[in-house]
């Protein structure tokens, strides 16, 4: 169809049928007897048309059919010949061709730089991410909230029933830092996700003096810390989780598991000083 309207080909058809026609050379198209839809149709008749332009309408070869299912293997396609009804003869290479949607879908993404920026004090940057549940867990709970200071490498999780409840958290939290340590934090670091997108959370912040930062679109590698402690914590959860156990006990056992990796995170701590 392509071929034919590049060279100035007139389309006209309803139900009954497709024409195209140029000059005094016209192609019809017909529905197919065997659909029952009319939605596939197919040449039934030629007045006066060039060999080459049905050769270049009719042309199926392997690529074509390699793009039309989907880029699959050789194999696969030697197998649907020989079972799917009316599949075209087509020849298959002998040599493998690299193909540049196979190559383009295979490609990993190069790796981010890595970053060695650190805080020089406590709570001087603090990231937050927030991890949701498909199963509700005992205590009716489905998200979880994670804030992990950059410094210590120390981290706090609060479990929530709803993703709104995600500014009392963030107050609560930053109530904690100042009553129990008698410290004010300095920047804040998230993913920009729809919880952390809101006036209420901005004003919350800002009123305290802290500087937010977010992560660019669809970049989760720049909030790479409490990305890959949650994987973590997850991991974690799931080696502690038995076999008896309900996957509704997953957040219950995520804070079990955050407060052991505290504990020893502050035990590192300690040492090290």
């Amino acid at each position: 169809m392509g071929e034919m309207l590049q060279r100035n080909y007139k389309v006209t058809g309803d139900k009954r049928g497709i024409s195209l026609i140029y000059k005094t050379e016209c192609l019809w198209f017909g529905p197919d007897p065997e659909d029952n839809r009319n939605i596939i149709f197919r040449i039934r008749s030629i007045l006066i048309i060039r060999s080459n332009y049905i050769a270049s309408v009719s042309k199926v070869d392997y690529n074509i059919m390699h793009w039309r299912f989907g880029h699959p293997s050789k194999e696969v396609l030697r197998r649907a010949q020989k079972h799917m009804q009316r599949f075209p003869e087509i020849h298959f290479p002998t040599e493998d061709c690299v193909c540049p949607g196979c190559a383009l879908g295979k490609m990993p993404n190069r790796a981010f730089p890595e970053n060695d920026r650190r805080a020089s004090k406590p709570f001087e940057l603090v990231h937050s991410d927030l991890k949701s549940f498909l199963v509700m867990s005992y205590r009716k709970f489905k998200h979880v909230i994670t804030f992990y200071d950059n410094y210590t490498s120390h981290a706090w999780t609060m479990p929530l029933r709803s993703k709104a409840a995600v500014i009392t958290a963030a107050k609560d939290f930053l109530e904690m830092v100042h009553v129990q340590h008698d410290m004010h934090i300095v920047g804040w670091m998230s993913d920009a996700g729809r919880e952390y997108k809101s006036d209420l959370f901005d004003r919350a912040l800002l009123e305290k003096g802290i500087k937010i930062y977010q992560s660019a679109p669809r970049t989760p590698m720049q909030n790479g810390h409490t990305k890959r402690l949650g994987r973590t914590f997850m991991d974690k959860a799931e080696s502690m989780r038995c076999r008896d156990c309900p996957v509704s006990r997953c957040v219950e056992l995520l804070i079990v598991v955050l407060t052991l990796d505290s504990y020893l995170s502050l035990c590192r701590l300690v040492l090290a000083y």
